[in-house]
Order: C-alpha cells, then sequence, then structure tokens
C-alpha cells in the first residue's frame, strides 16, 4: 500500500514506476553454488528473480517495500536479499539509489534491524541509501491511515525526483 500511494505521487511525473509483489514471483533460496561468482557472473536459477534481474538493472532508483515480520523483512524479502549475490561482484546495481518502505507494529524500533541490513546491502553492492519510512501498521491498511504517510512519501518522491526517471 505505501508502494503503491508513492507510486501515484509519482504519475504525475515523468518517471517510471512499477510494483512487484514478490510473492508473485517464485523465488528459490539461494543454494551457495557460487556459479555467479563466475565467468558470466549471473545466477544459475531458472525462477522469478530472472524478471526481477533484468528490471533492477534497468531501473534508476529502487524501493523495497517489506512489513517487519519479527524485527526482520518478510520471508521472500530475505530471499530475495540472498540472490544479490551476483551483483556483488557484476557491480550492476553500482551507484544505483535505493529506499525502504517498512510498516511495522512500532516504526523505527521494530524496523532497526532491516534498515541496518539493507543499509550495509546497499553499501556492499556500491548503491546510494536515500530514505526509509516507517510507519506504524499492525493491520493491513494502517499505513495509509498515518497523518504523516503523505509527507514521509512526498518527501521521498521529491528525493528520487532528484535523482532518477526510472524506478522499480
Amino acid at each position: 500500500m505505501m508502494a503503491s500511494l508513492l507510486a501515484e505521487k509519482l504519475s504525475s511525473t515523468e518517471i517510471q514506476v512499477e510494483i512487484f509483489d514478490l510473492y508473485d514471483h517464485n523465488i528459490e533460496p539461494c543454494s551457495d553454488c557460487r556459479t555467479c561468482k563466475t565467468e558470466k557472473l549471473l545466477c544459475i536459477r531458472q525462477d522469478g528473480m530472472i524478471n526481477l534481474y533484468k528490471k533492477m538493472e534497468e531501473a534508476d532508483v529502487l524501493v523495497f517495500g517489506t512489513p517487519i515480520y519479527w524485527f526482520g523483512p518478510s520471508g521472500q524479502t530475505k530471499m530475495m536479499i540472498d540472490r544479490f549475490r551476483p551483483y556483488f561482484v557484476n557491480k550492476k546495481l553500482y551507484g544505483k539509489k535505493a529506499a525502504l518502505l517498512l510498516p511495522s507494529a512500532s516504526e523505527q524500533e521494530d524496523s532497526a534491524l532491516t534498515i541496518e541490513q539493507f543499509s550495509k546491502v546497499f553499501k556492499a553492492l556500491g548503491m546510494e541509501y536515500l530514505d526509509t519510512i516507517s510507519i506504524k501498521a499492525y493491520d493491513e491498511g494502517d499505513a495509509l491511515k498515518n497523518d504523516r504517510i503523505h509527507d514521509f512519501i512526498i518527501d521521498l518522491k521529491n528525493r528520487i525526483l532528484e535523482t532518477e526517471k526510472n524506478i522499480i
């Protein structure tokens, strides 16, 4: 819902936005085969990440959204992060901008480990970390009921507009 709100705010701009729900993509876990560190520097798994890899490489800004479950990202999000290993070597995400949308039971307190994890991932991949929006949201739709969400989303929109034209 937070990603949809951001996309709505960006719709009046020239920026192309695509939203991907990880649960709509069959993402297999990394098996630590290390093939991604040899020759073509690509993951050999032929699953839902193939399309996501392509889209991430085409984008200028990546915005990751995940609910916080037990102080961390969803299982699907964690599997996606684990599959970023090729990017550590092939540098295809180097220089891209990134932001986080994190609904959680108590905002920053519950999101701290996920923010730290993503910020380390971004640093390892040479990405620029723009910002995090962490909103208290326990039930579906709670994030949009927060009076501050629109201001936070507009601030993030403006930061994105200062940078690039294509986000995922």
